[in-house]
């Protein structure tokens, strides 16, 4: 790398991310800037530059060229996607995965991201964004730009929220606080992140002070402006709100035990218990973070279900309660995480290749086991033989707990659980999926199976109403 490499960033930040030993083992040229500065580099190009924080770094900032009109958007309007194209000219190819990606790295923050886009309007004509992921958006720039509008003001004006505060760049504090976010919008919450190492006190309370619930990342020990964020949330925080705490794995983190109780005496309720990170985070640490996201969101939207449910015409919730299930455990082995659930909305869906589908809540911890191309097990409960089963896989467990201690179990040749008190099972692959409101609807295929006992009937479900489980 030369010598003269022209770095940019916010002034805040610039003690942390220019250490020369750190960044670039050696000496270099830069320049501190903020958000409405411009330079001109010559022949033309005047770059202006635009915060945009925690998209998806707190120190992100946009670059924006008057001479080509092309801005730089670092993550934002990126996506996993690769191919022979420079330009984003397949525009069926590639939305998927823009939109997965947006899910993943910029929903958490659609405020953050309505605001910078605000100010992108005023910068006049855009004609290329040349994110740092994926094609660049050139020919269906105006429709990806409308998407992401879209969706982040979907995402925004959802009417609960859950705040979560942590030191960026701190151990695996990135990470994790992905994971948890992840399994907090699948209940249908909005998730706001937050770095309380650069935050302002104001911009912390205001969060804190309209979410339903908070979740703590433990800054390092010794970060007096990490610490004074959270003394201020202890002030705003109300006892309807929930609480949650994750270590980060720095090296230096502040114990959680204290801060925990703080909260606790405050009447504030814990939505998960604390997670304490002991060694290098693996995948069944993410997935625990990922189940107590989903906790989280599924206390913090609780009341609202409950008035759902009663909104519904009571004649018509019962006549829907009509329709017959039978009653099913889906079992799975991803990696080193194996989860399972209970299951009644399955039908038969082809011939060739056999097949069925299976109707999945978003906020179901197995979804993330359910993808394309996973495989599970359908295990069919015998009618007369399912009580033990079904209260079993009922359980509300803690998140990381082993949901099949205490239960019989064998391995399917795709690796998953058999369940050896079930009438029948199935050896199964999701082939596509489609959303359903607050569902998932997978088409899955059959590639083996059995029955244990041939004259065995299927345990069927008879609903009163049809509007909840």
């Amino acid at each position: 790398m030369s010598k003269n490499v022209l770095k940019f960033t916010t002034s805040r930040l610039v003690a942390n991310l220019f250490d020369t030993v750190n960044v670039v083992h050696d000496p270099f040229s830069k320049r501190i800037v903020k958000s409405g500065d411009r330079i001109n580099l010559g022949k033309g190009h005047e770059i202006e530059f635009i915060s945009a924080p925690n998209l998806h770094w707190p120190d992100t900032i946009f670059s924006f060229d008057r001479k080509t009109q092309v801005l730089y958007t670092c993550d934002a309007f990126g996506m996993h996607y690769c191919s022979d194209d420079t330009f984003d000219k397949d525009l069926e190819a590639i939305e998927a995965d823009f939109r997965f990606y947006y899910d993943c790295l910029m929903g958490p923050n659609a405020r953050s991201l309505l605001n910078a886009m605000k100010k992108m309007g005023e910068l006049g004509k855009i004609e290329i964004i040349a994110n740092g992921h994926g094609p660049l958006l050139y020919h269906h720039l105006n429709i990806l730009k409308e998407c992401y509008h879209n969706w982040s003001q979907k995402q925004a004006t959802k009417e609960t929220t859950v705040g979560l505060f942590y030191v960026s760049e701190y151990g695996y504090s990135d990470r994790m606080a992905q994971a948890i976010s992840h399994g907090i919008q699948k209940s249908e919450v909005g998730v706001e992140i937050i770095d309380i190492a650069t935050a302002d006190v104001q911009e912390v309370n205001e969060l804190a002070g309209r979410s339903a619930g908070i979740i703590i990342g433990m800054p390092p020990s010794d970060h007096v402006a990490a610490h004074g964020a959270i003394s201020s949330l202890l002030s705003v925080v109300k006892n309807k709100q929930f609480i949650g705490f994750f270590e980060c794995y720095g090296g230096d983190d502040e114990p959680i035990s204290p801060l925990r109780k703080r909260f606790i005496d405050l009447g504030i309720k814990e939505a998960f218990p604390a997670i304490k990170v002991k060694q290098t985070p693996d995948e069944a640490l993410f997935r625990e973070l990922e189940e107590s996201g989903t906790d989280m969101g599924q206390l913090v939207v609780r009341a609202r279900n409950i008035k759902q449910i009663k909104s519904i015409d009571v004649n018509l919730e019962k006549a829907l309660g009509r329709i017959s299930n039978g009653l099913y455990i889906i079992t799975t082995a991803k990696g080193e995480t194996k989860s399972a659930m209970l299951a009644s909305w399955v039908t038969q869906a082809s011939l060739k290749p056999l097949g069925f589908t299976i109707a999945v809540a978003k906020d179901r911890a197995i979804e993330s086991c359910l993808q394309i191309g996973d495989r599970f097990v359908l295990n069919v409960l015998e009618e007369g033989n399912y009580k033990q089963l079904k209260k079993h896989f009922l359980k509300r467990l803690l998140p990381g707990s082993d949901r099949f201690a205490g239960v019989n179990t064998q391995t399917a040749k795709n690796g998953s659980p058999i369940l050896t008190d079930a009438l029948a099972y199935m050896e199964c692959e999701v082939l596509s999926t489609m959303e359903c409101s607050d569902h998932y609807i997978m088409y899955c295929s059959v590639q083996d199976g059995r029955v244990s006992k041939p004259e065995g009937l299927t345990a069927v479900r008879h609903r009163k109403v049809g509007n909840y489980y």
